[in-house]
């Protein structure tokens, strides 16, 4: 039984990968979510093995059958991605299925925003505004500790990185940080609560000057949401873990 729920949960994953690729690639460019996937180099429409998760993108080769176009290794990776996701967050949480809920919103955001950056540098607000209320309810119903907590850690998230932004453009004369970031960290504050927040921040700053460090090219753009995502999900799984370890050294 455990079995066919798992499956289950990872094959939805995966399904509701898919669409997320499709909603953070229209999303940015006003397209209605209601046209048929197509090639984005000659149109054409896909056909139905080819949306198939995962394994459409290993049936054609990783390319167009009609113009051969080389297809994005973004799209199963977001996929794949999504499944594991879903899939590890239920078998951590599947004692508080409020919980287990917020999360997937939240990892739902993370991944279509996550493909909007990397194919636009860019966070949709209207994406932001439709899991805002969502995510703010669950966090309400199924509070870290308090029922404070997650507002408490969405005002210091979004208060931190304003702050930020407000700094660099004093210091260096242009936009350090989007609007899109710092609006994101409402959210994760509020997913988060105030206690493991700028882990996040920690975390995903350090994976991404790693990253940088052995793959980045000099001079292009390094899209910061992914980091983000790492460092928020690794934030809300192994934070408190971490902070109680570190007081235990400081005792």
């Amino acid at each position: 039984m455990n079995i066919l729920i798992y499956s289950y949960i990872f094959i939805m994953g995966l399904v509701f990968g898919s669409f997320f690729n499709v909603v953070g690639i229209r999303v940015p460019k006003k397209e209605t979510l209601l046209g048929r996937s197509h090639c984005p180099n000659c149109n054409k429409q896909l056909g139905a093995i080819e949306l198939i998760p995962v394994i459409g993108y290993l049936i054609v080769k990783g390319k167009c059958r009609e113009c051969s176009s080389p297809i994005s290794i973004k799209y199963p990776i977001m996929e794949l991605l999504t499944g594991i996701l879903f899939l590890v967050s239920f078998a951590i949480l599947r004692e508080n299925m409020v919980e287990y809920i917020l999360i997937v919103m939240f990892i739902s955001l993370l991944i279509i925003i996550t493909v909007s950056d990397l194919y636009y540098q860019i966070i949709p607000d209207v994406i932001l505004l439709i899991f805002f209320p969502i995510i703010l309810t669950l966090r309400l119903l199924s509070p870290i500790e308090f029922w404070f907590d997650g507002l408490i850690g969405g005002i210091i998230g979004f208060g931190f990185m304003y702050l930020i932004a407000l700094y660099g453009k004093k210091r260096f004369n242009k936009d350090a940080l989007g609007g899109g970031d710092i609006k994101l960290y409402l959210i994760i504050g509020i997913v988060l609560g105030y206690q493991t927040v700028f882990l996040s921040l920690l975390f995903g700053s350090l994976i991404a000057l790693l990253y940088s460090l052995f793959f980045g090219r000099k001079g292009g753009y390094l899209p910061f949401v992914p980091f983000i995502a790492i460092g928020s999900l690794l934030a809300y799984f192994l934070g408190n873990s971490i902070l109680e370890w570190y007081m235990t050294i400081l005792s």
